[in-house]
């Protein structure tokens, strides 16, 4: 008995110390955001890597959604008559939840493994302690890059996944359940509004923020050697993707509840 609750207290422990790592790691990168020339670059760098690069797989996680989606949805409503109503369904679907949390699962499996298994060879190897003992802070030297990169292109891929989406699914609507394009649009464009989309885009700032500063943490936090990257690697994607997921419900909770 006394076993099972001292794994209980070392458990907790563990949790807030990582939660409490995890933000001070997030306040420190925002706080050590530079204008300077050097910084600038490994923003732009990691903007690149994280946006840019994912754009193709964005476009095709967007687009085989919107189908899929539509399809299932357009099969019931078909049999209840309201087949038009599918662009409404749809759209909301697209712009609240599957662009924001898919568009973050996809950017967190790969550049945030990437960034944890980069910076966890970093770590055992013993570069980051070479850089606080040359003074230059791990948070801004590598921690700000990629959260601050994180933070911008987040929200820019969700809109390009969205994008993607509500086409994936009005190709769908029109080559499978023959609904006219002027309707499928009509109704998308009347459902969708600036307040629906504005929740979308802080799902994905939040997200954005959530799988980078904690991937990053991890990966700061290695210890181990190689097994010890793939251990934290492999932590910090799950740990992403449930974060995301309690994030989501709470985000809607608080907007639409």
């Amino acid at each position: 008995m006394t076993g099972m609750w001292t794994r209980i207290e070392n458990a907790f422990q563990t949790l807030f110390a990582t939660s409490g790592g995890i933000f001070v790691l997030f306040v420190q990168s925002l706080l050590n955001i530079r204008f300077r020339a050097g910084d600038l670059s490994r923003l732009f760098r990691q903007m690149l890597q994280i946006g840019v690069y994912s754009l193709p797989l964005a476009a095709m996680i967007g687009f085989f959604t919107g189908m899929i989606f539509s399809l299932n949805i357009g099969l019931p409503l078909q049999d209840y008559g309201a087949i038009d109503r599918l662009g409404s369904i749809l759209s909301v679907a697209i712009v609240r939840e599957f662009a924001p949390v898919f568009t973050a699962f996809i950017v967190a499996a790969r550049v945030g493994a990437a960034m944890t298994a980069e910076l966890g060879t970093m770590a055992v190897s013993e570069e980051v302690d070479t850089l606080r003992v040359l003074g230059i802070p791990p948070a801004r030297f590598l921690a700000m890059p990629r959260v601050v990169g994180s933070l911008i292109m987040n929200p820019l891929l969700t809109v390009y996944s969205t994008a993607t989406g509500l086409i994936g699914g009005w190709v769908l609507a029109t080559a499978y359940f023959r609904i006219p394009s002027s309707v499928f649009w009509i109704r998308t464009f009347n459902t969708v509004d600036l307040e629906e989309i504005t929740h979308g885009l802080i799902k994905a700032l939040v997200f954005g923020a959530l799988y980078s500063t904690i991937c990053v943490y991890h990966g700061l936090s290695t210890t181990g050697g190689a097994e010890g990257v793939g251990r934290s690697t492999t932590r910090a994607v799950v740990v992403s993707l449930t974060m995301i997921l309690v994030a989501d419900f709470l985000l809607t909770r608080a907007m639409f509840g």
